[in-house]
């Protein structure tokens, strides 16, 4: 639901025909990659840390 006062400061998209910003197989790969490994590293970093006990609550 739009409003006049929202409209009204809300930017227009562009229809652009054929985008130019499509990345080629070669870059996606390249990023499907480096997220893998951002994960892995994650995953890894997670098991070596030990679990945190959480304090107990005072009644």
């Amino acid at each position: 639901m739009s409003t006049p006062a929202m409209s009204a400061s809300q930017l227009a998209l562009l229809e652009v025909a054929a985008p130019s910003w499509r990345l080629d197989h070669r870059t996606r790969e390249i990023g499907r990659r480096g997220v893998a490994s951002a994960r892995e590293a994650l995953r890894r970093a997670g098991e070596a840390e030990p679990e945190r006990q959480r304090p107990a609550r005072a009644a």
